[in-house]
């Protein structure tokens, strides 16, 4: 790919396939994110991923944090189009979104504590992240609190026009300001990370439903009940801190 020698496939997602690969010129391991050709053709939603990869791509080199994975390249074009990323080894935090496999609460406290340090520089910087994941969340090692956020691609500027690209997000992570399309602020990143940590807490999501319609109206509408209601052991301080970021 480009300059960068391909070692194996990390993952693969609907719009694009991450590689691990070799930077001869660094001499350093890197992330190399491939943006599937057919997306960028896409009749009706070429036109958004381009945007979504343009807006992550002019990143590059300027979100420069601990806890935000760097970019260092990216090529846009007919031909190919990829980003290059720091790689970090320990994969998401999705996997520990299940009752079964928890992460112990001090150190997912250590990362919630890390991410808003992250959201709060970039914030400072103009940018909102909106797509706020635990699959965007990414883990420095097998063990310990070290996270990165990653895929800032739906990131939006504080002073940009805000309605240029609705409907970005994930629905059950998003905030009432996304899913009513008003304009944007810290405030909704607070938000879905507030999702994330009790997801984290409890193993499950704070707002469900077997539609987005349905995700959508609570979120707008009803609160949900406390972690601790969900997991013994939770103090009423992280409970707070979860119940006032939502």
């Amino acid at each position: 790919i480009g300059k960068y020698e391909v070692r194996s496939r990390l993952g693969q997602g609907a719009t694009s396939t991450v590689w691990l690969a070799w930077d001869p010129f660094a001499q350093r391991e890197v992330a190399v994110k491939v943006i599937s050709p057919e997306v960028l053709h896409d009749r009706e939603r070429g036109k958004l991923y381009r945007h979504l990869l343009v807006n992550e791509a002019s990143l590059a080199g300027k979100l420069l944090h601990p806890h935000i994975v760097q970019i260092y390249d990216a090529v846009v074009d007919e031909a190919q189009s990829y980003i290059v990323m720091e790689y970090v080894a320990g994969g998401t935090l999705e996997p520990y979104c299940t009752p079964d496999r928890l992460l112990p609460m001090v150190d997912l406290v250590e990362m919630i504590f890390k991410c808003t340090r992250a959201l709060d520089f970039a914030y400072r910087l103009g940018v909102i992240h909106r797509d706020l994941k635990p699959a965007n969340i990414l883990r420095a090692g097998s063990s310990g609190s070290d996270v990165k956020i990653s895929d800032f691609g739906a990131a939006l500027s504080a002073s940009s026009d805000q309605t240029a690209v609705a409907g970005i997000g994930s629905p059950a992570y998003m905030s009432p300001q996304q899913v009513k399309d008003h304009p944007l602020n810290h405030q909704s990143d607070i938000f879905s990370l507030g999702v994330v940590m009790y997801q984290l807490l409890t193993g499950q999501l704070p707002f469900q439903g077997s539609n987005n319609i349905s995700i959508v109206y609570q979120i707008a509408n009803v609160e949900p009940p406390p972690p601790s209601a969900l997991r013994k052991g939770i103090p009423p301080a992280v409970d707070a801190i979860v119940m006032r970021a939502m």
